[in-house]
């Protein structure tokens, strides 16, 4: 059994503690305190030199205690979004909540503090277990930079699990897509524009007439999503526009397809932007590889039996969204999301009921507990 006063009271004093994407130093002392007080070895990685930040990955290992038993990985991030300074939590009717001033920053401290007490839980109660390594990243929140700077041969795990997805606990997301981030810059000729602006080419309209020849936009199919997220340009009104950038989010459950729309995507705006006398330029960026663990992957069936065993309500989803999950499936470890219960995230108004905490620790216990057994 868990200690439920003790995870009530941790998750309060993490989300307490101020943690924006670059700037996660108070936090990562803080867990790299209490893994030492646990007897883990830890240690905090260079991501953070890389992009600029205070503090890099919290990393975690406890040694297994069973032979060959399977080796897991479980992985929270520890920014949120703000604003996140200060947060005060209050209980009402078994949910938490923040005064409403800031985030409740559930995501992803509930990922976090699950994970703390299903260890201390481990070991308290002599469960056998296999290695468990814990990861801890930064950044997550502004593009996932703390996995993407990571080391994977610093992942010593069979299974990787990634606390950080609403829910109830008992739902498993095992697919999520691949993302391009497609930026244009489109470039025509300044001239002035009450004067003679015959003279020019105006690059808004030429980006806007780009756009408007797309055969499709938002949810394309079941699987893929095309998004026009940004778009500015010009210098003034009374020139016409020599210069105009946007962003194309896309995104697939099929990589391959994913490319074929990319490039069809910029032959079809190169096309239209260079017959009206335009440059065009195009840089795309990849934001995250696609996930796919398979509905009979162990890591699904492990989660699936510890949901089980604690009458957990156990469904299998796919995303459209992208986490630090997708990146570590990339580095070749099968890794699966699981629901915490966080809600509205990213407002003020998110919460957390007491009982999805609760039982999103008891759910890594229980499959720590499993694996050991294997």
């Amino acid at each position: 059994m868990i200690n439920k006063d003790r995870l009530l009271n941790e998750f309060i004093e993490l989300v307490g503690v101020p943690c924006p994407s670059k700037d996660e130093k108070a936090e990562a002392e803080l867990l790299v305190h209490k893994l030492q007080a646990m007897g883990l070895e830890v240690k905090v990685d260079d991501a953070g030199s890389k992009i600029g930040g205070t503090t890099g990955n919290v990393w975690a290992f406890l040694p297994g205690n069973v032979q060959g038993a399977t080796r897991l990985f479980f992985e929270a991030h520890m920014d949120s979004v703000p604003p996140t300074t200060g947060t005060k939590v209050v209980r009402r009717d078994g949910v938490l909540y923040s005064d409403g001033t800031t985030t409740l920053g559930g995501d992803d401290k509930v990922g976090i503090a699950a994970a703390l007490e299903a260890v201390r839980t481990v070991q308290e109660q002599n469960i056998p277990h296999g290695d468990i390594q814990l990861c801890f990243t930064i950044a997550e929140e502004i593009g996932c930079l703390g996995v993407v700077n990571l080391d994977p041969a610093d992942i010593k795990a069979d299974l990787g699990y990634c606390l950080d997805i609403g829910g109830a606990p008992g739902i498993v997301t095992n697919a999520a897509p691949r993302l391009f981030d497609i930026y244009f810059t489109v470039r025509g000729k300044s001239a002035h524009a009450g004067i003679e602006p015959e003279k020019g080419i105006n690059a808004i309209m030429l980006a806007a007439k780009a756009l408007a020849a797309l055969p499709a936009y938002g949810r394309l199919d079941e699987e893929t999503t095309l998004n026009v997220g940004q778009i500015e340009g010009g210098a003034a009104t009374n020139i016409v526009a020599e210069q105009a950038r946007f962003v194309i989010d896309m995104r697939c459950m099929d990589p391959e397809k994913l490319e074929r729309l990319k490039d069809a995507t910029i032959s079809r705006i190169r096309e239209v932007v260079e017959a009206g006398g335009g440059m065009l330029e195009v840089e795309p960026v990849e934001g995250s590889p696609a996930v796919h663990v398979a509905e009979d992957h162990a890591a699904v069936l492990l989660a699936k039996q510890a949901a089980g065993n604690l009458q957990l309500p156990f469904e299998l989803t796919k995303t459209g969204g992208c986490s630090d999950g997708n990146f570590l499936c990339g580095y070749g470890l099968p890794c699966i999301l699981l629901a915490t219960g966080m809600s509205k995230v990213h407002t003020t108004e998110e919460y957390l009921r007491e009982c999805d905490l609760y039982d999103c620790a008891r759910w890594v216990t229980e499959i720590i507990r499993i694996a050991g057994q294997q």
